[in-house]
């Protein structure tokens, strides 16, 4: 659910005609949103390396996730248009 709620917040940042940086900072967040509770469990007993796999998948989410904020930014700059804001 958080990550529907930060594509929003992602899409209104396009509308309010915000600064194209934007797009980093909400990649962050969907980043930190959908890893947050993986990385704490790789903290937990039994205590599971971190391997080359969980970083490909890391590096793979970041660059999906990228892509989904710019996405999410540019429908917003394109509503703003539509609309004539």
């Amino acid at each position: 659910m958080i990550d529907f709620a930060i594509l929003a917040s992602i899409v209104s940042a396009g509308f309010a005609s915000m600064p194209a940086w934007s797009v980093l900072v909400g990649a962050a967040a969907l980043t930190i949103a959908g890893w947050w509770r993986k990385l704490w469990l790789l903290r937990q007993q039994p205590v599971v390396p971190f391997s080359s796999k969980i970083t490909t998948y890391l590096v793979v989410s970041i660059l999906i996730n990228f892509g989904m904020a710019a996405s999410a930014f540019l429908v917003g700059r394109i509503l703003r248009q539509l609309f004539g804001a």
